[in-house]
């Protein structure tokens, strides 16, 4: 007989609920039908619930007949932080559970203190912050491990309002205000070098992370295990106020009942009666009046979960309906540019008066051009409100051709030069052109570019040139001197991520022989090949640098200005270049 719930109690959740929760979370390229889903399991309630319900979605002999391919299987990874003596127990539960319902199982261990993971982080927000960094480094390599470019979490609608909450202490826009989204790019992590932690790439581009729990409640979550008889641990960190931001807020969110933000502070202090931490309580205080302050919908934090779930639920509609609405804009205003620019006509931008839109038009534009990894934070601008203001107040200038211009940057790496659009005539990049434009069919435009590192000059050649701007690929690329093929004949192509913002791939079967030569020699010779920047804007070049002074370096390849790859040495195209930034939402 089917799970009944008791009257008034919460009902757990149905198959086809689940069926199109999850088919809601699919990623724009679809289910790969050939890649495993993996569920992040950390042994407690929320994500045994899912892969419970994954591992059953995907078994159903009739949802296989759906028009839209599901993946083939789940694959269960649980990471062990080793911060609590509970850790080993909730990992333990993970794999017990995956075992129960015969799923393939994975446990992680952070190695702290073995780089690139820092030595153990101690209490306090320090350590959710360093935690969770390793824990979703953990997370990615184990993706990469098992084959799968998809990975589920269990986040529910009480942890989209925590979420919410804690990014109006940061001070974010509405758009931040609508949480977590469902279907999400991992991206590339937050830092640019590959050997630190939180560094995804190119293979972060590649692989979504999806939530399709968002709009669930926490106890039809519990409702579910219940009724299907699931064992979990619940833990006991996420009940310490004094620990984090986030835990105070759920203890805040727990006082239902009291309207009275102080006196829920005060029923939450810590069991040894002192206060909780003056950061934590000036960040609940910051909470109140961001909340009071949006448009879209009334969040009044002192209304408790039911209210705030709806108000969350509302701002989360609205930036899927922005989303849709910046797309339409940008196809409409995007005028041809430079490689690795952005041209944004100004042509009836005007018409464009919802501030939020406005500024997820920048948030986009921003992304897309920033040498900050893409979907990092330092990529958004650090995504606050005041950042964008100050650059949607430049870019909606009413009557550019009186009001004074000139460059600006505010954040993300990205220079705003005004310019002149002709149709037939070259890009005029520069405040100077703005006054003496008269050529007929000449438009006004913001031109969005790399910011030019120091002691760079208009050939593009610097005095010293940042570590992302001058990659020594020559290790890499060695052949070896018995038989002059690669050390690993099974590699067929090098990818380089340069800049954080164009892939340059080398094809190994094809490298020229002056080359191999070079390459056999530099031992002896010292010669290296680098990718450097060439131009204003940053675009590769592949060089050979001889060791001699007096020889000039052989360039192997350029980005030319018509976003090609060029070989001016004439030899068989073996390196490509490809900008790989999205203007995609997610």
């Amino acid at each position: 007989m089917p799970f009944i719930p008791p009257y008034g109690a919460a009902a757990p959740i149905t198959r086809n609920e689940f069926f199109q929760m999850f088919m809601r979370c699919t990623p724009p390229s679809g289910w790969s039908p050939n890649s495993a889903i993996v569920v992040g399991n950390s042994g407690g309630p929320d994500s045994t619930c899912l892969l419970f319900l994954i591992n059953q979605l995907l078994r159903d002999p009739s949802r296989k007949k759906t028009s839209k391919p599901l993946p083939p299987s789940a694959v269960s990874i649980a990471v062990d932080h080793d911060l609590q003596t509970i850790s080993g127990s909730m990992a333990n539960r993970a794999s017990i559970t995956a075992s129960f319902l015969d799923t393939k199982h994975l446990t992680l261990r952070i190695p702290w203190s073995v780089p690139p993971y820092p030595p153990k982080p101690a209490h306090g927000e320090s350590m959710e912050q360093r935690a969770r960094a390793a824990r979703y480094h953990m997370l990615f390599h184990g993706m990469t491990r098992v084959g799968a470019d998809t990975i589920a979490l269990g986040h529910h609608a009480d942890d989209q309002v925590e979420t919410s909450l804690m990014r109006l202490a940061r001070g974010t826009t509405e758009l931040g205000a609508g949480g977590m989204r469902r279907c999400r790019r991992w991206g590339m992590g937050f830092t640019a070098n590959e050997t630190d932690l939180g560094y995804s790439g190119l293979e972060g581009m590649k692989r979504w992370i999806v939530r399709p729990f968002l709009e669930v409640r926490k106890d039809r979550i519990l409702a579910t295990c219940d009724a299907n008889g699931l064992e979990y641990v619940n833990d006991p960190s996420n009940f310490q106020p004094e620990i984090t931001l986030r835990n105070a807020i759920r203890h805040m969110l727990d006082g239902e009942g009291s309207s009275d933000l102080a006196d829920k502070l005060y029923r939450h202090r810590k069991p040894n009666n002192g206060a909780l931490p003056p950061d934590i309580l000036n960040s609940l205080e910051k909470i109140k009046a961001a909340a009071a302050q949006l448009q879209s919908t009334v969040m009044d934090i002192s209304g408790g979960r039911e209210q705030l779930r709806g108000a969350v639920k509302v701002l989360s509609s609205r930036v899927e309906d922005i989303d849709a609405q910046v797309t339409t804009h940008l196809k409409k205003h995007t005028l041809p540019s430079p490689p690795g620019t952005f041209l944004l006509s100004t042509h009836n931008l005007s018409t464009i008066t919802d501030q939020t839109v406005r500024s997820a038009m920048v948030l986009r534009i921003l992304r897309y051009i920033s040498f900050h990894p893409w979907g990092s934070v330092r990529a958004d601008g650090n995504r606050r409100d005041s950042s964008l203001q100050s650059i949607i107040k430049n870019l909606w200038t009413r009557d550019p051709w009186e009001t004074p211009l000139r460059p600006f940057t505010a954040g993300s790496g990205v220079l705003w030069s005004p310019a002149i659009f002709n149709s037939e005539r070259p890009l005029k990049v520069g405040a100077q052109y703005i006054k003496h434009s008269s050529h007929p069919g000449d438009r006004f435009a913001w031109l969005a570019s790399r910011l030019p590192y120091v002691g760079v000059n208009k050939s593009g050649a610097g005095v010293q040139l940042p570590p992302n701007l001058d990659i020594d690929i020559t290790t890499r690329l060695i052949p070896s001197p018995q038989n002059g093929q690669l050390k690993n004949v099974t590699q067929r192509y090098l990818d380089v991520l340069y800049d954080c913002r164009y892939l340059v791939r080398f094809d190994l079967q094809r490298i020229p022989g002056n080359v191999v030569t070079a390459l056999q020699q530099c031992s002896e010779t010292s010669a290296t090949v680098r990718v450097v920047p060439i131009s204003r804007y940053c675009w590769p070049k592949v060089v050979l640098t001889p060791n001699q002074p007096a020889e000039s370096e052989v360039v192997l390849a350029a980005l030319g200005e018509d976003g090609t790859c060029q070989h001016p040495d004439g030899t068989q195209p073996w390196i490509t270049m490809e900008w790989i930034r999205l203007l995609d939402a997610t």
